[in-house]
């Protein structure tokens, strides 16, 4: 790629970016030159003798017990990756660790583990070695995110860590935490916004409760309920339209929700904004349990995803959400779930996929045709995970539906999004239901996507049209169908193939208009865990500008 693409790539990528967002970003760099002087730790003198904090936070869901005694023994494991450090760890940001995971050290959010283990001594033991290594400003340690997850942690757990302990400890914990959160006040980050800004609220209204500085409660609340409005969708999604993410905001807002309860009550706002988003989610759940792989998303435990919409309050589960843009259909055995929505806010998309129109497909509790996942941040293997062709749709040779680069970075995007839905109100006849997409990712290559999906009324079958319009230069069109690594798949001929799920259940593919090839893919259903899979691929062929693609899934009796 030469300078001059580069340099066109990141203009249509800053060109969705508000100002204020640059600015702020701008004054978060140069910030750190502060902070890294000693200017900052002079001015920062906490007072001798400060009163332990209030122990704010709610542990609504509780730690691991098992990671916890693996913690106990050195053993850290954060985003499917394992290393050994030494207790106290040799390094808190150890060398051979992503980002990521060096993020994950810094959350504290492993209190919860040992707590859930008993062991109290080697919690301790951590804090204390964070005080003395980490207490002083650095940029990883120190940044917004990871200090808003271990203020929470420490506000919720630092009761336990502290009780026997001796004074100076505890003074040194009380001064880190008024400290910390001072800090975070004066940097949340609007620049970024969405969870991220979300998690720095939510530490705020501990940190204010907890150290009783209302100024600290005040920001906190009125950034929170502004950002209701904004960031949760009138269908109840969160606008980075990630499931897993809106998971993450779903259990945030459940907490806020509790210590506010506790401190006297929660706003009407909050409690309406976590049974919209708990009712959202719960139409993003896969009949085994777990989530959909849409956007930056793991599945995570079914248990876990259960609880969430258990104490959301949630109690219903919607066809689509309209204003997201993803569909649910489900008849007998078969459940999809179709995906025509944008790429999420467009200040920020730094969670989006390239997967417009694209689809899984349950067949009872079995996952059949899956997108890809995500499988890491920082790794050479990220924008393969977001690119179209690692999703159940249909891609275009040599151009991407969503123009995803660098981690988290989106520049050309789609513009229009468009979804119909067929069905409950106005069934077809024998209760047949139907949805219908398009797209127009691909408007700079002149061409548009259109997909239409059929799905039988007693789940026998789902059939899909896919019609991909070209207005100047024709290109190669393939249709992708992930396939879950425990599906088997036998090709028949260049027209037909067969499917086997790990329960015995088979299906037929019959296509139309191309032909069909298996090749091999991957399936990431957890952050740092790949899978071998397969993949059926169709190969279109385009006549006057138009290619389209038949194909029809039928159960074999």
């Amino acid at each position: 790629m030469n300078a001059l693409h580069r340099c066109l790539r990141l203009a249509r990528t800053l060109r969705h970016v508000p100002l204020e967002a640059l600015r702020w970003r701008l004054l978060a760099r140069a910030k750190t030159l502060y902070y890294r002087s000693p200017l900052f730790g002079l001015s920062d003198i906490v007072p001798e003798g400060l009163p332990a904090p209030r122990w704010v936070g709610v542990e609504l869901f509780a730690g691991d017990p098992a990671q916890g005694q693996a913690l106990a023994k050195g053993q850290f494991g954060f985003v499917g990756q394992t290393l050994p450090l030494d207790l106290p760890p040799r390094s808190w940001r150890p060398a051979q660790a992503s980002a990521l995971w060096v993020f994950n050290l810094h959350y504290h959010e492993w209190l919860a583990d040992l707590r859930a283990a008993g062991q109290r001594d080697v919690a301790r033991q951590l804090v204390a070695d964070w005080l003395l290594v980490c207490g002083s400003y650095h940029p990883v340690v120190w940044h917004p995110y990871p200090t808003s997850l271990r203020l929470v942690a420490w506000l919720t757990h630092g009761g336990w860590v502290l009780e026997g302990a001796d004074e100076d400890l505890k003074q040194a914990f009380y001064a880190s935490v008024r400290r910390q959160a001072m800090y975070l006040a004066a940097n949340p980050e609007l620049d970024l916004g969405g969870n991220h800004y979300l998690k720095n609220l939510k530490a705020l209204i501990y940190a204010g409760l907890a150290l009783e500085m209302p100024e600290l409660t005040t920001q906190g609340m009125a950034g929170l309920l502004r950002q209701l409005e904004v960031q949760i969708l009138p269908d109840g999604m969160h606008y980075e339209l990630s499931p897993m993410y809106a998971a993450q905001v779903l259990r945030d807002l459940l907490e806020v929700r509790a210590v506010l309860r506790n401190a006297g009550g929660a706003p009407k706002p909050l409690e309406d904004a976590v049974r919209k988003l708990g009712t959202a989610l719960g139409m993003l759940v896969h009949n085994d349990g777990a989530l959909a792989l849409f956007n930056d998303a793991a599945e995570l435990e079914p248990l876990y995803v259960a609880q969430l919409l258990r104490q959301s309050g949630a109690d219903d589960v919607p066809e689509h959400l309209p204003d997201a843009g993803y569909a649910r259909l489900e008849r007998g055995p078969m459940a999809l779930w179709f995906d025509a929505g944008r790429v999420g806010p467009d200040a920020n998309p730094g969670h989006a996929h390239a997967d417009m129109l694209s689809l899984e497909l349950d067949v009872g509790r079995e996952r059949v045709i899956v997108n890809c996942g995500t499988y890491a941040y920082q790794h050479p293997l990220r924008n393969v995970f977001r690119a179209t062709a690692a999703h159940s749709t249909v891609s275009l040779e040599g151009v991407e539906s969503a123009e995803v680069w660098g981690g988290f970075r989106v520049g050309r995007r789609p513009r229009h999004v468009e979804m119909l839905l067929q069905g409950g109100a106005q069934p077809l006849p024998g209760g047949d239901v139907w949805v219908e997409g398009r797209h127009d990712g691909f408007a700079h290559v002149g061409a548009t996507h259109r997909r239409k999906l059929l799905l039988a009324g007693d789940g026998s079958r789902l059939r899909g049209e896919d019609e991909v319009t070209f207005g100047k230069d024709v290109r190669r069109v393939r249709g992708h169908f992930h396939l879950h690594p425990s599906v088997q798949v036998r090709l028949l001929s260049d027209a037909e193939a067969e499917l086997e799920t790990a329960a015995g259940v088979r299906l037929r593919l019959k296509v139309d208009g191309g032909r069909l090839d298996v090749k091999d893919s991957r399936y990431a259903p957890h952050f740092g865990a790949m899978r071998p899979s397969r993949q059926l691929v169709l190969h279109g062929r385009a006549s006057q500008g138009v290619c389209q693609l038949h194909w029809e899934l039928v159960r074999v009796e």
